[in-house]
């Protein structure tokens, strides 16, 4: 193996102030980051051996939302959040030893998970594309269609970004 993308998300809308069952929870902090997390600490002895003959990268499609959380997505936000902080953790431990570790940040998109929500999604494609490009290009992070303007805005005018991301 020489490169493993890790590209679940589980984003459930939840309201803890009423009634949430600690399986909704837990399902989604598992899928969303306590799996890449086991899952990686799996990988790392192939991907240090691809490392070595022909190159390995580590890639996590995070989200936008790792930045700035909206209030409908109180698991799923910082469960990107922890997978964006580990993201930066396996870079400081692996890219030393030769594997790429990159971070893909898309907008809303076009999956199951997102099915039947009124916004603008991009397709999977652009996602992919970006992957490779990251990997090609050699960075450790991409910012996919409008995840760049809002990570400008959240520079620039954090409150405002917060608001119109979190949609309080």
């Amino acid at each position: 193996m020489d490169i493993l993308v890790h590209n679940a998300g589980v984003q459930r809308e939840l309201d803890l102030t009423g009634c949430v069952g600690d399986n909704d929870i837990c399902r989604e902090l598992e899928v969303n980051l306590a799996g890449p997390i086991r899952l990686t600490a799996l990988a790392v002895p192939q991907l240090l051996a691809a490392a070595s003959t022909s190159g390995a990268a580590l890639v996590f499609v995070t989200s936008v939302l790792a930045l700035a959380p909206k209030a409908s997505a109180p698991v799923y936000c910082p469960s990107k959040a922890g997978l964006r902080s580990f993201a930066k953790v396996m870079r400081a431990q692996l890219g030393p030893l030769g594997v790429r570790v990159l971070e893909v940040m898309p907008p809303v998109v076009d999956t199951a998970m997102t099915a039947g929500r009124d916004e603008t999604k991009i397709a999977p494609t652009v996602v992919a594309g970006a992957i490779l490009e990251g990997i090609e290009k050699d960075r450790n992070e991409v910012l996919v269609g409008k995840a760049r303007l809002a990570a400008g805005l959240l520079r620039l005018a954090p409150g405002l970004a917060e608001r119109m991301i979190s949609g309080t």
